[in-house]
């Protein structure tokens, strides 16, 4: 803390900032909090805007070759999403072209992490999170959380993500205006991995080839991050289930570390 005051005194001597100058930073101090509540946190989104967040995960959670790296968690995380088994529909009437995704989490030796609990959520094919639409909290849609099995395998039904914008209506949108004008994120599916045996894991997964991985808002893209979503014919899903129209799968493994190893 007291390294920060330093460099906040610091930066105010050095750039003479005037007195309506900080009333306005305490404006917009204030016009990010009107808007933070469950659902969303206007502060970590002003956090990865500027880079903040990518910089704390890296100096604070350094992975070795083969583990999956972390990325941001986002605004719109929700710590009681509901519990489902593997091979759930997890979209709940979400809009999109429909995906399974699926794979297994383990250590870096290889074996399976078995109390492994996977919180996904995403957007839909409107680029809106459920936390931006009308919320019901009794009502989720694309998001929830899948209990793997002994051998650390996870899957669920949900729908493709879509890149989106930012949310510009209150101090990210101030923030971004006046700097970069740049507001849009990749789309990506979030993940957040719970376990007592290993250490947890934030991070995303983005869609090869979409829009934006190259100037992400957020500056969360990582190429060991992004990954094929392949589009398949009517046909046996990898669940075993018949489609009877198109889908999307996205098979990845998550690698934990455990005490940092």
């Amino acid at each position: 803390m007291l390294g920060l005051v330093d460099h906040l005194h610091a930066f105010v001597c050095e750039n003479e900032v005037t007195w309506a100058e900080w009333e306005a930073s305490m404006a917009f101090l204030a016009r990010g909090a009107a808007v933070t509540k469950d659902g969303r946190n206007e502060f970590i989104a002003l956090s990865d805007s500027i880079g903040v967040s990518m910089q704390v995960l890296a100096a604070s959670q350094p992975k070795p070759p083969g583990a999956t790296i972390p990325t941001l968690i986002g605004p719109f995380f929700l710590t009681d999403a509901p519990i489902f088994p593997v091979g759930a529909d997890i979209a709940n009437g979400a809009s999109g072209q429909l995906l399974y995704a699926y794979g297994r989490v383990l250590d870096t030796s290889g074996e399976a992490i078995k109390d492994a609990i996977v919180n996904v959520w995403q957007s839909d094919d409107r680029g809106l999170y459920d936390v931006q639409d009308d919320f019901d909290p009794e009502n989720m849609w694309g998001r929830g959380r899948i209990r793997c099995d002994a051998e650390g395998h996870y899957g669920f039904w949900s729908v493709m993500p879509t890149a989106y914008p930012a949310p510009m209506d209150a101090a990210l949108g101030d923030l971004i205006t006046n700097t970069t004008r740049k507001h849009w994120r990749p789309a990506h599916l979030h993940f957040a991995i719970e376990t007592k045996t290993a250490d947890p894991l934030c991070t995303h997964i983005f869609v090869r080839g979409s829009e934006y991985l190259d100037s992400d808002v957020a500056f969360g893209v990582r190429p060991q991050l992004i990954a094929d979503f392949p589009e398949h014919g009517p046909g046996v899903a990898p669940d075993g289930s018949r489609q009877r129209q198109p889908y999307h799968t996205l098979h990845f493994d998550f690698v934990l570390t455990k005490a940092g190893k």
